[in-house]
């Protein structure tokens, strides 16, 4: 995978949230996050989703899901191979992820394999905390493999206000 832009795998909430209209204030303040974040900084990455995010999207029904799936397909796909689905078991297995959330588990193994720099999600419960960063480091150096930065909207390094957007 060319390195120019920093990388983005783009967690199947971020793309429904981008959508929302409705009125819970938390899932309306995410929106509002998201979609500045989206205008005003998307262009410096590099973004990334899954056949997995796309089939997540593609469930029930709601309002502007179409839109969703839309942009979901305008993005590169990470593609779901042997790897993935072996580091996708081992987060299961080791706890990282709880077992009942398997597809959180595929989305980590996505973004860990294909060496992304960033997992946008706005799922802080089993991804975007501390305490998943840090378990994750230690695990993938064990295994060989660097952790990307598991980020909200709100936490992922932004250009306008002065942040260095790439990796060191």
């Amino acid at each position: 995978m060319a390195r120019g832009k920093p990388t983005v795998y783009l967690d199947t909430n971020i793309l429904s949230v981008l959508y929302y209209r409705g009125k819970d204030l938390r899932v309306s303040y995410q929106a509002q996050s998201t979609k500045e974040w989206w205008e005003r900084e998307r262009g410096l990455f590099q973004l990334y989703t899954s056949v997995i995010a796309e089939d997540e999207l593609a469930q029930g029904k709601y309002p502007n899901q179409k839109k969703a799936l839309a942009q979901a397909q305008r993005l590169g796909y990470l593609q779901v191979n042997a790897t993935v689905r072996r580091y996708h078991q081992l987060y299961l297995i080791e706890g990282l992820v709880p077992e009942s959330k398997p597809e959180d588990a595929i989305h980590l193994a996505l973004a860990v394999v294909h060496n992304m720099d960033y997992l946008l999600t706005w799922n802080h419960a089993h991804l975007a905390n501390v305490q998943v960063q840090e378990r994750l480091r230690l695990l993938n150096v064990r295994e060989g493999y660097r952790a990307p930065f598991l980020v909200s909207p709100d936490t992922i390094p932004r250009a306008m206000y002065g942040k260095d957007v790439r990796r060191g």
